[in-house]
């Protein structure tokens, strides 16, 4: 059975979009989310100060996700160090209120951060480098993972689905398929998000000439950021709805209640009806 958690949110200035505090109940670290055009404001916070990991939050040019995941021995100097990056506009940041994080814990969390996020793929990460694994023993190791289990869960809790997988894999039933013309032939799932055509589906190698210029637009986004490669997937992408979905795969203009079908042949449209209430 599912645990449930406490996490409590000093809205330090009174107003949800500026500096917030967060902590988990029974647990040491510790979350400030500061907008970067207020980080001048939060520079005498001691706690900030401290050794902790830190996440530049933001989107590229193309309006993609975008993050950058590093550690420092005093955040908020590290912080201040990051303006030449652009793309971010808020830094989270977490540290231990009992001053138990050294040097190789923090390189440690960088390391598994940067790798589970760069498993999920939600987010592009600016990083020039790959962090490198550094060794600490094996209770350390234990003590880093439930501080990154923690983290995580606060980083989603504040908007941030940085380590939250676009969708969890279903059975083959579960699953809708497209198939048509010029090679397009994808599987899709609906999610509380929108729909995700998932990695390894081939989209249609041309368009028609009458499609909506919204969706060839699209088309050659997914292409020009290498999302799709030789009109394949090569990651989950989240769509706003099917029938985006569908015309992205197929081309054209697309109904995407009616052209995503499961195996037994029921479309979309079929199983999300809902029967009307007996009078």
């Amino acid at each position: 059975m599912a645990i449930g958690k406490s996490i409590s949110f000093f809205l330090i200035d009174g107003s949800v979009d500026g500096v917030i505090a967060c902590e988990l109940y029974n647990w040491t670290g510790k979350a400030y989310k500061v907008p970067r055009s207020l980080l001048k404001t939060v520079a005498d916070r001691d706690e900030l100060w401290k050794a902790g990991v830190y996440f530049l939050l933001g989107h590229d040019d193309s309006d993609r996700p975008t993050a950058y995941i590093g550690e420092a021995e005093e955040a908020y100097k590290r912080l201040t160090q990051h303006q030449d990056r652009e793309f971010w506009s808020e830094a989270i940041v977490f540290i231990s209120k009992d001053e138990n994080l050294n040097k190789a814990h923090i390189k440690y969390l960088e390391y598994t951060l940067h790798r589970e996020a760069l498993d999920v793929g939600r987010y592009r990460l600016s990083n020039g480098n790959t962090p490198n694994k550094p060794a600490i023993s094996e209770a350390d190791r234990a003590v880093m993972m439930e501080f990154s289990e923690n983290l995580r869960l606060i980083i989603g809790t504040l908007g941030y689905k940085l380590f939250e997988p676009l969708t969890k894999r279903r059975s083959a039933k579960q699953t809708y398929r497209i198939e048509a013309a010029r090679g397009a032939k994808a599987q899709g799932i609906e999610t509380a998000e929108g729909f995700v055509v998932v990695k390894g589906s081939r989209i249609a190698s041309s368009d028609v000439p009458s499609i909506p210029v919204a969706i060839q637009k699209k088309r050659e986004l997914l292409l020009e950021t290498q999302e799709v490669v030789d009109w394949t997937l090569v990651a989950d992408v989240l769509f706003s709805s099917p029938s985006t979905a569908a015309a992205v795969v197929m081309g054209r203009s697309a109904n995407g209640l009616v052209e995503w079908v499961l195996e037994d042949g029921t479309t979309l449209k079929d199983n999300q009806a809902i029967d009307a209430p007996r009078t």
